[in-house]
Parts: structure tokens; C-alpha cells; sequence
């Protein structure tokens, strides 16, 4: 199940001739699996405390690998204000992205959901996930305060409203946003091929 959200505009961000925000636009490399110039980027809307998103971004990353480098997968937070929590791991995965462990991170909230989702305070949590990935933990608490990491989850959120994303999860393929009635392996694979054959690939 979707959740609407309405957020404001944080930054500007560039636009392709399209008129869809380009797929290279405010991507950093530790939130992406691919080359920059692979034909088709798959971007992953996410919310880290919403179980759908924790259900499809692994089933989309199985696709990216069976692409290999004609695909590039981009992982940008959209934390929902139904999700207490949500925002706070969206800074612990970039916090986990400031020391190379960004989808190790993500990979680590999603399935410790369970734990942190309703729990009083999640801090120590994340605290716990950053310890078992042999992060440096003081420079990620650090990290997780830093006005930088609100930058980034904010130019993602600013980047969503440009495309018309309006939930998580939100899957968006060369500027197509998938239906949610086509969110399943085959929807998704059908989706990457006619962006592929639409790219001359």
C-alpha cells in the first residue's frame, strides 16, 4: 500500500529537455549500483521504515544484477511523515553512505524494521546496525547530525516532487513512474526492457 505525501521544494534541480529532472541529476555514487552512463537508470523512492519498500528494493536490485552495466539503480529516500522513525534512518544511511556502507546500511534498517520502527528510541539501534557493519561509530552519530545529511534526503524529496513521485515506494525508470498495479518481478523486468529497447539496447 502507497502513502500520499505532500513535501515542499527544498532546491532547485536541473531538468532534462523532456522536461523530467535528468537521472544523473544529484546522484552520489555510494547511493548507486551501475555505471553513471548505463542506458537505463531504475530510481528506488524509498521510505526505510515502510515494509513495501523493504518487500520491492531487493526484488529491484536481483533485476539491476541481471542487467549487469546496461542498468544503473538509484536508491533516494522519501521518508513518509506517517513513519515516526522514517527520518532518522534516512540520516543513518547516508551517515552509513559517508563510509562507503550505504546499501549495507539500507539493507541492515530494512530488516531490523521489527526492532526500530515503534521503538522509543531508535538512535541506539542504528548505533548498533553501524557497529555490526565495523563503521566508525563516532563519525557516524556525527554524521547523522550533520545539516549535509538533511541536505541530501531533502534534494531527493525536491527531486521526487519534479517527477510527479508522490509515495513510497515510487519506482521510476528513465522518467517513467511504474504503476503500482505493475509492482511485481515481471512488471518490473517488462518496465527495464521497454526503456532498453526505447534506448536502442
Amino acid at each position: 500500500m502507497k502513502f500520499l505525501r505532500i513535501l515542499p521544494l527544498f532546491v532547485a534541480l536541473s531538468f532534462s529537455p523532456n522536461g523530467f529532472a535528468a537521472p544523473g541529476d544529484e546522484i552520489r555514487p555510494a547511493n548507486a549500483l551501475g555505471p553513471a552512463k548505463a542506458p537505463v537508470t531504475i530510481e528506488f523512492f524509498s521510505d526505510l521504515q515502510c515494509p513495501q519498500c523493504a518487500r520491492y528494493e531487493p526484488m529491484v536490485k536481483t533485476l539491476k544484477t541481471e542487467y549487469g552495466n546496461r542498468v544503473r539503480m538509484v536508491l533516494r529516500h522519501f521518508p513518509l511523515s506517517a513513519h515516526e522513525h522514517a527520518q532518522p534512518a534516512a540520516w543513518a544511511a547516508e551517515a552509513g553512505a559517508n563510509q562507503g556502507k550505504f546499501w549495507e546500511m539500507a539493507e541492515a534498517l530494512y530488516k531490523s524494521q521489527w526492532m526500530w520502527a515503534r521503538a522509543p528510541a531508535p538512535r541506539t539501534i542504528f548505533i548498533d546496525q553501524a557497529k555490526q557493519l565495523g563503521l566508525d561509530v563516532d563519525k557516524f552519530q556525527k554524521d547523522m547530525d550533520n545539516p549535509d545529511v538533511r541536505d541530501r534526503i531533502a534534494a531527493d524529496q525536491a527531486h521526487a516532487e519534479s517527477i510527479g513521485v508522490r509515495a513510497a515506494p515510487s519506482v521510476v525508470i528513465n522518467g517513467y513512474n511504474v504503476p503500482n498495479t505493475d509492482f511485481s518481478e515481471n512488471g518490473f523486468r517488462a518496465a527495464i526492457k521497454a526503456a532498453l529497447a526505447k534506448a536502442g539496447q
